[in-house]
């Protein structure tokens, strides 16, 4: 019969009651994070096509286009989109190469 250290026992307990205080995540927040997901792999669905500026993305899913852009920055921020040629004053974006990253990592 194996002893469990006393402190883990401590922090699960506190952990545990922490969990009962607050009740669990909030279904609106695991909600939220679904439809954003959604979204996110959306968009990488449409620039998987091909390059498009934020208006094409925006026309193409249904959605406003501060919404497309705010999105767009942020694949942008992480490394998975790029800005390509610019079109009527609009970038258009596309999709990082994976073998790219990888490359130019080494």
């Amino acid at each position: 019969m194996s002893v469990k250290p006393e402190t883990t026992d401590k922090s699960k307990k506190a952990i545990q009651v922490l969990r009962e205080r607050r009740g669990g995540v909030p279904r609106e927040l695991t909600d939220r994070n679904k439809q954003q997901d959604t979204i996110r792999k959306n968009i990488t669905a449409a620039l998987d096509e091909g390059s498009k500026t934020v208006p094409e993305i925006s026309k193409q899913l249904e959605l406003p286009m501060h919404e497309v852009f705010w999105y767009v920055m942020g694949l942008k921020k992480y490394g998975k989109v790029v800005e390509a040629e610019q079109v009527d004053g609009y970038f258009k974006y596309a999709l990082v190469d994976n073998s790219q990253q990888v490359e130019s990592k080494s």
